[in-house]
């Protein structure tokens, strides 16, 4: 079957980057160490603002995950004294299981307490040593009246400065209602509360229950899923498509734009390949015309 030139070149241009996607997916999926590694964030919880943005987890976005075995998971109040950041604010994203019958949930992890086994009924939170003393408090007492407080904490434990925004009122957790055991307490971005004290969680997240850790964004692929997958009604009214138009709106815009992008790319490698191609024919085409004429022997008449 007959092919033109042109559209040959489409074709390799296509393979060439299904080729490298493939490559980088398998790669990903490899370093991973999580199947499947991704999955489509469909609520707002951990949005920085009104619209989607790059660098930050939201709504229709895709995070490529990575296996908790593989990372030192730092907490909020670690990244803040360390200067670690990840999707926009201190600290890793994990993702956790709450249950049975219950969706994961991907939010930032902010302080691990460790239950005192010692029968005091405290905890303890290394990571708060070094923590600014202006952002938290325990019962009434802070680290500077009491600069050891970090390993007794009883009673009700509060954060200050929280969000993405940095602007929230302090949050308070009472820990002597939490089940004694050792976890991390957590939060959304863009939530005014902790997991544990909102009704997501009932106790700290604990090492086992979390499933991997959020690695890359890959922003707005995940509106297909939405837009092309059951239409239930969640929690906050919305279903998946008329959450896209209202947590979102840029994001199909976005979409577009990308996938013209694409599009432009795929055309480019195209015409370079059509451009190769004219300079080889006519590089070809030049020295046939300016071959010299060929010679034929040609035996003499015998009279």
């Amino acid at each position: 079957m007959y092919v033109e030139k042109g559209t040959k070149h489409m074709l390799i241009a296509i393979a060439a980057v299904v080729f490298i996607v493939a490559t980088i997916f398998a790669g990903i999926s490899m370093a991973s160490g999580v199947s499947p590694p991704q999955t489509i964030v469909v609520s707002q919880s951990m949005q920085h603002g009104t619209e989607s943005s790059l660098g930050v987890i939201d709504t229709g976005d895709m995070i490529i995950l990575k296996s908790k075995d593989k990372v030192t998971i730092q907490s909020y109040v670690d990244g803040y004294n360390s200067g670690y950041e990840t999707f926009g604010l201190y600290g890793n994203v994990i993702v956790y299981d709450r249950g049975p019958s219950q969706d994961p949930v991907i939010h930032r992890a902010i302080l691990w307490l460790e239950y005192n086994n010692d029968g005091t009924g405290t905890w303890s939170a290394p990571s708060l040593q070094n923590y600014p003393a202006y952002r938290w408090s325990c019962n009434g007492s802070t680290a500077e009246s009491d600069p050891t407080l970090y390993e007794h904490l009883s009673g009700v434990l509060i954060l200050s400065y929280l969000g993405y925004a940095g602007n929230l009122p302090p949050l308070s957790i009472n820990l002597d209602n939490l089940p004694k055991v050792s976890g991390f307490i957590t939060m959304g971005d863009n939530n005014s509360n902790f997991d544990q004290t909102g009704g997501i969680v009932s106790g700290l997240v604990t090492r086992d229950q979390i499933k991997s850790v959020a690695w890359i964004e890959i922003p707005w692929v995940g509106v297909f899923k939405m837009w092309f997958g059951p239409q239930t009604v969640g929690q906050d009214g919305f279903t998946p498509r008329e959450r896209i138009d209202a947590l979102v709106p840029n994001t199909i815009p976005c979409l577009a734009a990308a996938i013209l992008l694409i599009i432009f790319l795929l055309v480019g490698i195209s015409f370079l390949f059509d451009q190769r191609y004219y300079k080889k024919y006519k590089k070809e085409l030049s020295k046939d015309i300016n071959a010299p004429a060929p010679l034929f022997l040609v035996e003499d008449e015998i009279e």
